[in-house]
């Protein structure tokens, strides 16, 4: 149903389509010069200059991407070598023997002992005072009991609290390495005073046990300032961690974290968020884990580019109206020769034959313009010729019209015998001659080569209903046509003459009685005619001397009333291809059997019925 309704549709914009073209074809010839030559300079231009914008644009980026690529990757060394030194002040602990006696003792008691006190407070002292990384704080856990916390500028706290009670601890205990373990605050909801932690976990060097864990403070601005001293403040720095965790952003920029775990490795891509298109370098730290992400908006970055689009904007312009220009006076040039040349044409037309026009040069305009001035002088000396033709040409009008008289006389004639005999009452007379004007107005109005197939069998009807009479009812005539042949065009005269064959060489040569029988069936793309008598039949030599007839196109044979059987099929052989025709099949004292092979033509391809 839909593929119908679209039918529609494409035909009407088949026809608009065909209109459009039309309309072209019609255009004046300096028009049609002016708009290929336009459109031929027009689109190389047009190719060219985007090429050369998008080159441009594809070079900004990638350099661009190469040089950003180059300071995520120092950005990443640098955090590398700060992460470094902070791996290695984890390690203290395995420096100190008396901080891993510390560890090792039990911690149920609420307070320090002196000793311990001591031992923590220049252990912490020596983490404050390393020189290379700065500590903001420091916790140390111990497994068997006891946190001790000490914050820079601030006063140091003991207490019991438990290590496994902390959120971290799963993730840090199964691993001996430094973990990042989140941001915090570190004066309770203030926000802007943020560190980064980071645990380690410390064991026995003689036995491996867990003794505890030590967790160090980072100053957030401390990273700020290392990425602040390479990058500006342009481009949005993120570092994110290898469970997608976002450790630090340069700027207020939202961003979907998840969206961000495919980027590990190396690479830069143009990533697509929303409205927004940035350049986005990433690089993941071998040491860390780490990925550094540096985004640069798109259109900050092909800012210059625009002007250099506008540029090429205007020098395209400026050529095209220069083109414009230029092709417009070469194809007046060209076309005015033409124009004037038609304009006398005009004025021949309406019967001036004393023009002609100046020839400038020897090209094809100029051989043009001399033809016709040959043609204009040439054109008087014809204008007797053509009046005499004009007056042989009525007196054949008068003469065909005088033939029509005849036939209307017999047309009459008949009528009148027709009207007699229905008076006397006689039937047969009154049926031969109706049937008989028929054929003949039929055979006279032959103005069409073509006509439905049921305009033949009607002929044919007429034919035999007069031969019946004749014969005394000793022929029958039987049809069995397809409906949906008989609106397929045929040849005239191509199934009566077949039928009287099948009379004059079959019934009446055998014993005088005998059957007609005309069948016709659709086969594929073609139509199948047979008509097939019970009369005398052929011998084999006759039939093989009627077949050597039948593709003897030289010869001027036919038969009765000058459309014999040969005639029929080289009619048809002639008209649709030696592929259609007649075929003959005949057995002597048996009959024989005539097959037309036709292809289907619609009728309204020949105009419509002739009027009979």
């Amino acid at each position: 149903m839909r593929k119908r309704s679209l039918i529609p549709i494409f035909r009407f914009s088949r026809i608009q389509l065909r209109n459009r073209l039309q309309w072209i074809k019609n255009l004046p010839i300096a028009a049609k010069l002016i708009i290929i030559s336009f459109i031929l300079i027009a689109v190389p231009l047009g190719i060219a200059s985007y090429l050369t914008y998008t080159s441009y644009s594809a070079s900004i980026q990638k350099n661009t991407g190469k040089y950003q690529m180059d300071v995520v990757k120092e950005l990443t060394a640098n955090i590398d070598t700060y992460m470094n030194e902070l791996n290695l002040l984890t390690l203290l602990p395995y420096q100190s023997q008396q901080i891993l006696k510390y560890m090792e003792a039990g911690g149920s008691n609420a307070n320090l002992s002196f000793n311990e006190r001591v031992t923590i407070e220049d252990f912490t002292k020596r983490v404050f005072a390393n020189g290379r990384v700065d500590i903001s704080g420091l916790t140390l856990y111990r497994v068997s009991g006891g946190t001790y916390t000490a914050m820079l500028e601030e006063q140091a706290n003991y207490s019991l609290k438990r290590v496994e009670d902390e959120p971290w601890y799963e993730k840090v205990s199964k691993t001996g390495k430094v973990v990042y373990i989140g941001t915090f605050n570190k004066n309770g909801l203030d926000t802007n005073n943020q560190v980064y932690s980071f645990a380690r976990k410390i064991r026995s060097v003689d036995t491996g046990k867990v003794l505890g864990y030590l967790v160090l403070d980072v100053d957030k601005n401390v990273i700020r300032n290392k990425i602040e001293a390479i990058s500006n403040d342009k481009k949005n720095i993120m570092i994110v961690d290898s469970e997608g965790s976002m450790i630090y952003k340069s700027m207020e920029y939202w961003i979907d974290s998840d969206k961000l775990l495919p980027y590990k490795g190396a690479g830069t891509v143009v990533y697509k968020q929303d409205k927004d298109t940035e350049l986005l370098s990433y690089y993941t730290s071998p040491f860390t884990g780490w990925t550094m992400i540096e985004m640069v908006p798109l259109a900050t970055l092909l800012q210059d580019t625009v002007y250099v689009k506008n540029y090429i904007i205007l020098i395209g312009a400026v050529c095209l109206l220069l083109a414009f220009i230029i092709f417009t006076i070469f194809a007046l040039r060209i076309t005015n020769p033409i124009s004037e040349l038609r304009n006398l044409m005009k004025k021949v037309v309406v019967g001036d034959l004393h023009v002609s026009i100046p020839i400038s040069s020897r090209d094809e305009i100029g051989q043009l313009s001399q033809s016709f001035n040959i043609m204009v002088s040439k054109l008087s000396d014809l204008g007797y010729r053509l009046y005499e033709s004009e007056i042989r040409e009525k007196n054949a009008q008068i003469s065909a019209l005088q033939s029509q008289i005849n036939p209307h006389f017999l047309y009459n004639t008949l009528g009148s015998i027709s009207m007699y005999a229905e008076i006397q009452g006689n039937r047969e007379v009154v049926k031969m001659t109706n049937n008989l004007s028929k054929l003949l107005r039929y055979s006279i109005n032959s103005h069409k080569s073509q006509v439905p197939l049921s305009l033949e069998l009607d002929h044919v009807k007429g034919y035999t209903a007069i031969q019946q009479i004749r014969f005394e009812d000793k022929i029958q005539f039987h049809i069995n046509i397809e409906p949906e042949l008989l609106s397929y065009s045929v040849i005239r005269f191509i199934l009566q003459p077949i039928v009287e064959n099948s009379i004059v060489h079959g019934i009446d040569k055998g014993n005088g009685y005998g059957n007609i029988i005309l069948t016709g069936k659709k086969q594929e793309d073609h139509m199948l005619i047979t008509i097939q008598d019970d009369g005398a039949g052929m011998s084999a030599v006759e039939l093989q001397n009627l077949l050597d007839k039948k593709f003897d196109f030289a010869s001027s044979e036919e038969g009765t009333g000058g459309h014999g059987l040969m005639n029929v099929h080289r009619r048809i052989a002639l008209r649709y291809g030696n592929q259609y025709g007649i075929k003959i099949e005949s057995s002597l004292k048996q009959g024989t059997t005539i097959f037309l092979t036709l292809p289907l033509i619609e009728d309204h391809l020949e105009g419509g019925k002739m009027d009979a």
